[in-house]
């Protein structure tokens, strides 16, 4: 009998995912995407406005998800102020509040839209130009588009409760390939300027591996290439490390407000590699 009960048990048990706790550090970060557009004219966007939004991307820690894709976050217009009669554009900030995590708990969160972010650079772009520390939203109000990203932080630790992946998981070894392409949009470069003009990438390939790279999609969607211009490079570990650059003005002019996506790549159809980064620079 307790051979049979132990067989039961084991087959019971086997490919059933377990529970286990994580821990969601303080000031981690949360994309968060806009659902309606919001237009501060005519007094259509009042403080304290709930903004129907959204998380953009996946929280995790390690490879675990604590925060899913597509929760809702409750966020509030914190405060708006309509264009002047001299010529002053409107300007308008968003709180992110809370939001929920994989096993129910109600998450607070820190930061917002036009707010001064946690261990980042908080920067405006408006014609090329960047500004510190304050983010404005140009034009003749102030105004977001549906589908807008900005970024907020979990305000303080917490533990989530997580399912351990199951037995016969595929593990992922994509990354090993030979065609490998990693980009890194160096922030400090930005910060060492005070009316940067280019910015500047790090982009990695193995050392056999080109050095043309363009940008060929801007959140998600397709674009005619803007050619990355390769100022320096060197070799380490058998891999290149090459320093690309692109003006401002020619990707600003794709970007939406809020934050932002873009794909640099090399090779052209089946041959094409590319790494998608997060621009976090709020337009």
């Amino acid at each position: 009998m307790t051979i049979t009960c132990l067989l039961i048990l084991s087959l019971s048990t086997n490919g059933i995912a377990l529970g286990a706790e994580l821990r969601l550090p303080a000031d981690t970060r949360v994309y968060v995407e806009t659902i309606d557009p919001l237009i501060a004219k005519g007094g259509d966007v009042r403080q304290g406005d709930l903004v129907r939004s959204k998380v953009w991307r996946d929280v995790l820690v390690g490879n675990k998800v604590v925060i899913e894709a597509g929760t809702p976050v409750i966020a509030r217009v914190d405060s708006v102020k309509g264009r002047s009669i001299a010529g002053v554009k409107g300007k308008m900030t968003i709180g992110a509040y809370e939001t929920e995590s994989v096993d129910g708990q109600t998450i607070q969160l820190s930061g917002g839209y036009g707010k001064e972010g946690k261990g980042r650079m908080a920067v405006s772009i408006v014609g090329g130009l960047i500004f510190l520390p304050l983010i404005f939203i140009p034009g003749s109000a102030a105004e977001m588009p549906a589908g807008s990203v900005f970024d907020a932080y979990v305000d303080r630790s917490w533990q989530i409760a997580v399912e351990d992946a199951p037995k016969n998981t595929v593990i992922d070894l994509t990354s090993f390939s030979d065609n490998e392409i990693d980009v890194e949009l160096l922030y400090e470069k930005l910060e060492e300027q005070e009316k940067p003009k280019y910015f500047e990438f790090l982009v990695t390939v193995p050392e056999d591996g080109p050095r043309k790279f363009v940008i060929d999609r801007i959140n998600g969607e397709p674009i005619d290439p803007i050619k990355l211009k390769s100022e320096s490079e060197f070799i380490e570990d058998e891999e290149a490390f090459v320093n690309a650059t692109v003006k401002i003005k020619t990707l600003v002019k794709k970007f939406q407000k809020g934050i932002n996506t873009i794909n640099v790549s090399y090779g052209e159809g089946e041959d094409r590699v590319s790494s998608e980064i997060i621009v976090n620079i709020e337009i």
